[in-house]
């Protein structure tokens, strides 16, 4: 059960005579949607409600840590612009704060212990996650509270752990299936090998839907081989995946995961198409391959979420350009739009719940919102424009293809997933022709 300090807070606030006391507003801030949405200049003129606070566990170190640095920036220029105008809460304008804290890519022991300082003695009553939604969903059960996960796309999907978890992107089920298909339209692709990363949920679970795409497009499976995390050698996975000649190989994992894999699977000898679905950019890939870096990710082709930088919303194309002059020439993720909007689905939670602190509303309130103004990843909308539906948000998905001539990458494809199958493909013509 949650004990709710609202009336302690209430009081020290009167003592220190301060709008802005410790998170503002209380549980009971207006009727539900009163005031409405954040940005826009609805909050202009309003009387203040203070600071509402929520948190956010991201992997700023370890294994991970090429994903919760760029989403840490992300969010504070997101917060930043939100901030700009404020937000209604029952009539009163409102900023946000978060409080960050580092999982150090180990949300069982480090993460688990953020959670609780978050839930129990900074009572936030909203946390937003990259990576670690099974650790914390039996800490759901004793502390129920919203989580808004950014990132952890596995499959099964994880929202099957707890209803308290939402998706701010497509599950892995909506773009993995375009890896195989755009091999075998594009490429020419009949069969398919996988190397895979053993005891890790995100490419255990990649490695399982490759098997249904490759069985749904009329494939052949190759050999399925597996190393585990934290490996730095990988020649048996590579010899028993290569054993079959295969057309292509899938590479299971994250970006920090897979690119030394794909260095050694270079240096093996083999130099046919590699696919993945781990959002690597230009950056990543010259930091963690070395001076090679071009010549390795060469036929190179990753399916994940559309890209800043490939977007064909304007304002997404402008926050890929603002996120590389604010941190200097990094290039934009697709995470870092998905956390960028972060701060926008929060205000509109409250908006809509009436309240900036208690969970129980905001839980109730996150499925009723609509795509927030001010946010920009180009969402695609449900049923009556809701943001959430069935707890997960969408944004198309893409395949894009290396240029070497350039050094970075392309979209070679942008399409949607429908019965485990690619759907509306839009393909691009000589992709690499556009990219400056």
């Amino acid at each position: 059960m949650r004990f709710r300090r609202t009336g302690v807070l209430a009081a020290t606030c009167a003592l220190l005579a301060t709008a802005a006391c410790g998170g503002g507003g209380d549980d009971d801030g207006g009727s539900a949607g009163g005031g409405g949405t954040a940005g826009g200049g609805a909050s202009a003129g309003a009387e203040s409600g203070g600071v509402a606070k929520i948190g956010a566990i991201l992997s700023l170190s370890g294994v991970y840590s090429t994903l919760g640095p760029p989403e840490k920036q992300a969010m504070t220029m997101g917060l930043e612009k939100l901030n700009a105008e404020g937000f209604l809460v029952g009539g009163k304008k409102y900023t946000m704060e978060i409080e960050y804290a580092d999982d150090k890519s180990d949300a069982a022991t480090t993460g688990v212990a953020a959670f609780r300082e978050m839930t129990q003695s900074k009572d936030l009553p909203l946390i937003a996650f990259g990576l670690g939604s099974g650790t914390y969903a039996p800490l759901l059960k004793r502390e129920p509270i919203p989580m808004v996960n950014i990132l952890d796309s596995t499959f099964p999907s994880i929202l099957e752990f707890d209803p308290h978890l939402f998706l701010t992107r497509g599950d892995s089920t909506t773009y993995v299936p375009g890896c195989v298909s755009y091999a075998k339209e594009k490429l020419g692709t009949k069969s398919v090998s996988v190397i895979s990363v053993k005891g890790e949920p995100y490419g255990e679970g990649l490695t399982q839907l490759v098997k249904k795409s490759v069985a749904a497009e009329g494939l052949t499976l190759g050999a399925v081989s597996e190393y585990p995390l934290g490996a730095t050698d990988y020649g048996n996975a590579i010899a028993q995946a290569t054993a079959s000649k295969p057309d292509a190989i899938y590479l299971s994992s994250v970006t920090a995961v897979i690119l030394p894999v794909l260095k050694q699977l270079r240096q093996s000898g083999y130099n046919g198409p590699v696919l993945h679905s781990s959002g690597v950019n230009p950056d990543q890939a010259k930091a963690i391959l070395g001076d090679q870096f071009n010549t390795i990710m060469k036929d190179n082709y990753d399916c994940a979420g559309t890209l800043p930088t490939t977007s064909d919303n304007p304002a997404t194309k402008q926050f890929a350009k603002d996120y590389a002059a604010r941190w200097n020439g990094e290039y934009p993720q697709d995470l870092t739009m998905w956390a960028y909007d972060l701060p926008f689905v929060a205000a509109a939670a409250m908006t809509e719940a009436g309240s900036t602190t208690d969970p129980e509303k905001l839980f109730k309130a996150l499925p009723k919102v609509k795509v927030p103004k001010g946010s920009i990843s180009g969402w695609v909308p449900g049923q009556g424009d809701a943001f959430f539906t069935d707890r997960q948000a969408r944004t198309p998905s893409e395949v894009t293809t290396w240029c070497q001539d350039k050094k970075t990458i392309a979209s070679a494809l942008v399409f949607d997933v429908k019965d485990g199958k690619v759907a509306n493909p839009k393909y691009k013509d000589n992709p690499c022709a556009s990219v400056s």
